[in-house]
Formats: structure tokens, C-alpha cells, sequence
């Protein structure tokens, strides 16, 4: 029985990674396409890298925000920590 779900659970972790890189893919997959007029998918082509650059940016920042978001509820946690600490010793 032990062997069963220990084998369940490497199958389905296993299986989770390899989802979520091809969710990553659908996210501009849309704007993968094959057009016959070759001024239209040149057009097309700088769109797809415009759309690309600013989700990237979007998500640099995204990433900027949360990082310093942390960072000042760390030092809340800190200032808690020390004013619980000195209640404490009085």
C-alpha cells in the first residue's frame, strides 16, 4: 500500500511542472500566427515582441512590488518581535 501511493505521488508531481510550462506558452500563443501578406506579418511579428517586452516588464515590476512589499512586513514582524520581547522582560 506504501508503495502505491508513494508511486501515485511521484507520477503526479512529476506531472504538475510540465503544466504549468505549457500554461507559460498559452499566454502569447495567440498572437502566434501565419499570415500569406508578408508586410502584415511583419506587423504581426513586432506586435507579438511589443506584447512580449511589456508582459516581461509588467512582471519585472510585479516582481519589484511583491520583493519590497515582503521586505516592509518584515520589518513589521521584527518591531512586533521586539515590542512582544520587552513586554515580556518587564
Amino acid at each position: 500500500m506504501k508503495y502505491i501511493i508513494t508511486f501515485f505521488l511521484i507520477g503526479a508531481v512529476s506531472l504538475f511542472p510540465q503544466e504549468l510550462k505549457q500554461n507559460s506558452k498559452k499566454e502569447s500563443k495567440f498572437l502566434e500566427i501565419k499570415v500569406n501578406n508578408p508586410e502584415l506579418q511583419i506587423e504581426v511579428d513586432a506586435l507579438k515582441k511589443q506584447y512580449e517586452l511589456e508582459l516581461n516588464e509588467m512582471k519585472a515590476a510585479f516582481k519589484e512590488s511583491k520583493k519590497s512589499l515582503r521586505k516592509s512586513y518584515r520589518l513589521k514582524l521584527k518591531e512586533l518581535r521586539k515590542r512582544y520581547k520587552k513586554k515580556k522582560n518587564k
